[in-house]
């Protein structure tokens, strides 16, 4: 019987303040159409991408140098890297001053608050995520469909600007370091030229193993030469019968041949001839200064080498997001839905009511001025 009599009461209360409750609920109906009417109509578009693989842009990958196999993608640091970019202030600034929000958004540009107010009014119709898929969802919302449209493409590929501006500020920096490194390896390998010209000049020395043996030839035909002239002159030195002038040619020859070996065997470097002591000397630091000169040559070849790929790296246009879906004007409104707005008023309007008609008659016996004289 309590539960009977509780539901006879609540009706009972309901039946009592039915004009209220229907003027109420009427009153929130008209209100919340009217306010649902003034309402803006708000489209959404989004565009989809992926980020691209930052080793796209290393002249490893560009040139065969790696022999991994390639991602195009990016990894999900290469994301949260795109979603910083896409949260910064230089891509909210930029969307500000491209599409004129300040005059879209009707904010006041002569009071220093002024890019606040439009930022904050910006990123409450912007919107940027990892989708489920681990790509990224960039989405704008704005009363013009078109407008939406271009500023999600807009702000995808001022995303990609960005990137591809730190991408290349990094190459900047290696290429920089790299002309200074060459710069320094040139003057080094300019030195080391000179250096050698120098020792080659002194002794002689241009081609070391060729020389070489071309002084060992000299001086094995020298001392034959003088072996064989006093062996001559030992046989025909004192016989009538050979001609004087013969074993004056024979010692000519003789002189001339030790006087061969001498120069071989001293130092005539001052003189402008190489001898064997002038090679075994010299031929030590030609080699020393020639090794030097080769091994600073080839590094130098390297290092231009690999200047000339970051240099080409640098000036290829490699794209930082892989476009899958590009952002079109909505046909469908996102916002409001005037239904559930009307809905929702008029629910919560005969909800309070009947709040307060239950607090109403709850406390309709109770005397209020005992209260005010106590």
């Amino acid at each position: 019987m309590s539960n009977r009599d509780t539901l006879l009461g609540v009706f009972g209360t309901i039946y009592r303040w039915r004009k209220a409750l229907r003027n109420v609920c009427l009153i929130a109906l008209l209100g919340s159409i009217g306010i649902a009417l003034r309402m803006d109509n708000y489209y959404k578009s989004t565009t989809i991408f992926y980020p691209s693989n930052q080793d796209l842009s290393k002249p490893e990958l560009i040139f065969g140098g790696m022999n991994r196999v390639t991602e195009y993608f990016g990894t999900d640091r290469d994301v949260d890297r795109l979603l910083e970019i896409a949260s910064g202030h230089e891509l909210v600034d930029y969307m500000i001053d491209r599409y004129k929000l300040f005059e879209h958004y009707n904010i006041d540009t002569t009071g220093k608050e002024g890019r606040h107010w439009a930022r904050l009014k910006f990123l409450e119709h912007y919107d940027v995520q990892k989708n489920k898929n681990d790509a990224i969802e960039l989405t704008v919302e704005d009363t013009d469909p078109q407008l939406a449209s271009d500023m999600a493409n807009g702000a995808r590929d001022k995303i990609d600007e960005i990137g591809q501006r730190l991408t290349k500020n990094s190459q900047a920096q290696l290429l920089a370091s790299f002309d200074a490194n060459m710069k320094r390896k040139s003057s080094e390998l300019i030195r080391l030229g000179d250096s050698l010209r120098n020792i080659q000049s002194e002794y002689h020395i241009y081609a070391g193993g060729y020389q070489g043996e071309q002084l060992s030839e000299q001086l094995t035909r020298a001392e034959e030469d003088i072996a064989r002239n006093r062996a001559r002159l030992e046989v025909l030195n004192g016989n009538p019968l050979i001609p004087a002038d013969t074993v004056e040619y024979i010692k000519a020859n003789l002189r001339g041949a030790m006087r061969q070996r001498e120069m071989l065997l001293s130092r005539n470097s001052k003189e402008g001839v190489l001898s064997i002591r002038d090679y075994n000397e010299g031929i030590g630091k030609v080699s020393i200064a020639n090794d030097l000169h080769n091994q600073a040559r080839k590094q130098f070849s390297y290092d231009l080498e690999r200047y000339n790929q970051i240099l080409a790296a640098y000036n290829t246009k490699i794209p930082t997001v892989q476009l899958v879906v590009a952002a079109e004007p909505a046909m469908i409104k996102s916002r409001p839905k005037r239904s559930m707005i009307v809905i929702g008023a008029v629910l919560a309007a005969f909800l309070f009511t009947l709040l307060a008609a239950f607090l109403a008659d709850a406390y309709k016996d109770v005397n209020w001025k005992e209260f005010e004289h106590r």
